[in-house]
């Protein structure tokens, strides 16, 4: 059992997620963008973090950013569906430059994610 912040804006994808995850025996904790993640941090350690890349206030990039730069190398897997103005082509190999452990492409399916989850808490 892992304690793991998830970091989405979208409510649906949350609850997805989160009952994916809590099903699997992980406790779950929010954040609707990176910004709200960076509080939580501060506040409690967590095993995993799981983020989208598109969110208001803070992005996923930018929360990746923020934790390497200051050397924080908790497990971090990206997931992402794209964007308008910026493909997965283009998303992907950003989120592995910043320091993302996995990236997973919207919509995935319950393996892929328990599995992407149980690598990264393995590299911790």
């Amino acid at each position: 059992m892992a304690d793991i912040l998830l970091v989405e804006d979208s409510p649906e994808v949350a609850m997805t997620v989160r009952e994916i995850l809590s099903g699997a025996g992980h406790n779950v904790s929010g954040a609707a963008n990176g910004k709200e993640a960076l509080a939580q941090l501060k506040e409690r350690r967590f095993d995993l973090i799981i983020s989208d890349i598109w969110m208001p206030e803070m992005d996923g990039i930018n929360l990746l950013k923020e934790l390497r730069g200051s050397g924080n190398s908790i497990p971090v897997i990206v997931i992402s569906g794209g964007a308008p103005n910026a493909p997965l082509t283009y998303t992907a190999p950003l989120a592995s430059t910043f320091g993302a452990n996995e990236v997973i492409y919207k919509p995935f399916e319950k393996d892929e994610l328990l599995t992407a989850v149980s690598s990264a808490l393995k590299a911790d």
